[in-house]
């Protein structure tokens, strides 16, 4: 009998989102960097992956490649590979290792192109996996197995990142308060959002260009005047030939009023500077179920 495996995936989304290292509580596990980006064109393409293990008790592991895209959802999703794809040309070593109690373990890995590339960019996921252990006589054992993922990026040739904010507005509707940024990418890598989001009430901002990034931490905590609420603008990446509808949840308790989202922000390099004006009405900020994103996606 054959116990039952359940795979826990750790850390796809936020390190893809995110430029911070995964550490994973619940496992034990770490990885660092969570996302790896390389210029083909120079001649150093070799790369390490550190893994750890916090756990009192040493964890055996396994490494694959895969190539990916994002699904409708925002969410990553392994694709079959071609020619192009840059899975292909991934070696990496030692793809079986055990990690000792409270150690850590490093991966090699080096991009070595079987054709020309392609210009622009070219993606592939290296997963890193727990081995679960020898199955148990009882059929019925359910045993969790970690893994995680670290997104490469490489570069060939010209890269050109042209993304398009074709729209931005702050949903209110229903329960929960989000801003919706519908993104285009009419170039050959990826684009996203970063920066940094501000509430103002209507009645006292002071308008788009008179804003800038607030340092909260250098006033202890306390925001400036007339600014109820702050947070970072992260985003998943938009690939290449695509549109999609970016949600960012606005987890700030307003009452009904009248207010602005101001963004200081960019994408890719471009410059976001914007104010979005909303009203809430009783209950707009109650919290909303998880949205439905959607994505038009055209093939490269």
């Amino acid at each position: 009998m054959f116990e039952k495996i359940k795979i826990v995936t750790l850390g796809l989304i936020g390190a893809l989102a995110l430029d911070i290292p995964k550490v994973m509580s619940q496992v034990h596990l770490g990885v660092s960097p969570p996302r790896i980006e390389v210029e083909m064109n120079n001649k150093a393409r070799s790369q390490t992956i550190n893994i750890m293990n916090f756990a009192p008790q040493p964890v055996e592991m396994r490494a694959f490649v895969r190539t990916w895209t994002m699904d409708k959802n925002n969410e990553l999703q392994d694709i079959q590979s071609s020619d192009q794809s840059l899975d292909q040309w991934i070696a990496f070593t030692p793809s079986r290792f055990t990690i000792p109690a409270n150690g850590s373990q490093t991966i090699r890995f080096a991009i070595r192109p079987k054709v020309k590339p392609a210009n622009g960019e070219h993606r592939a996921i290296i997963y890193l996996e727990e081995v679960p252990p020898q199955s148990k006589q009882n059929s019925q054992a359910v045993t969790t197995v970690a893994r995680m993922g670290v997104v490469v990026y490489a570069y060939s040739g010209e890269v050109k990142r042209v993304g398009t904010i074709n729209s931005m507005n702050v949903d209110t509707q229903g329960n929960g308060i989000r801003a919706i940024f519908d993104v285009s990418n009419a170039g050959n890598a990826h684009v996203r959002i970063k920066g940094q989001y501000a509430i103002w009430p209507a009645a006292s901002y002071p308008g788009a260009k008179a804003t800038q990034t607030i340092n909260n931490s250098a006033n202890s905590g306390k925001l400036p005047k007339n600014v109820l609420g702050i947070g970072d603008l992260s985003s998943p990446p938009v690939l290449p030939a695509n549109r999609r509808s970016l949600i960012l949840p606005i987890t700030q308790k307003l009452p009904p009023g009248n207010y602005v989202l101001d963004i200081n922000g960019e994408m890719s390099g471009v410059p976001l500077d914007a104010g979005i004006p909303f009203t809430v009405t009783s209950g707009g900020n109650s919290p909303r179920p998880k949205p439905n994103t959607t994505t038009t996606t055209s093939k490269s």
